[in-house]
């Protein structure tokens, strides 16, 4: 079975950030209702926007599978297999969540 995660990581306009795992290619609905973007969210109340970029990864061979909490956290204390040779790149992608509710600005 091969898995598939994704480094997500998240920046305020204020400059705070974070990173964390998350299985499967996370979407916008996902993020937003991960305890990554909440405990950010707890941090940055302020924040207008929220910088999301997400890097997608799979690693073994067969029917593809998002990676669960056990794979996530064996990942987490593998600091060097992110960039090894068992793991393949699959996307790079990202997005801004706008916090209306602050004020929304355009750019």
């Amino acid at each position: 079975m091969s898995k598939i995660f994704s480094v997500v990581e998240l920046e305020t306009n204020t400059g705070i950030s974070d990173s964390s795992l998350m299985g499967g290619i996370p979407d916008s609905d996902d993020v937003e209702s991960s305890e990554l973007y909440l405990e950010l969210l707890e941090d940055c109340g302020s924040s207008d926007y929220i910088d999301v970029k997400i890097s997608s990864y799979s690693y073994g061979d067969g029917e593809s599978e998002p990676a669960g909490e056990e794979d996530l956290e064996w990942i987490k204390s593998q600091p060097d297999f992110i960039d090894s040779d068992a793991v393949t790149p699959l996307q790079d992608s990202g997005f801004t969540i706008l916090r209306p509710e602050q004020g929304q600005k355009f750019m």
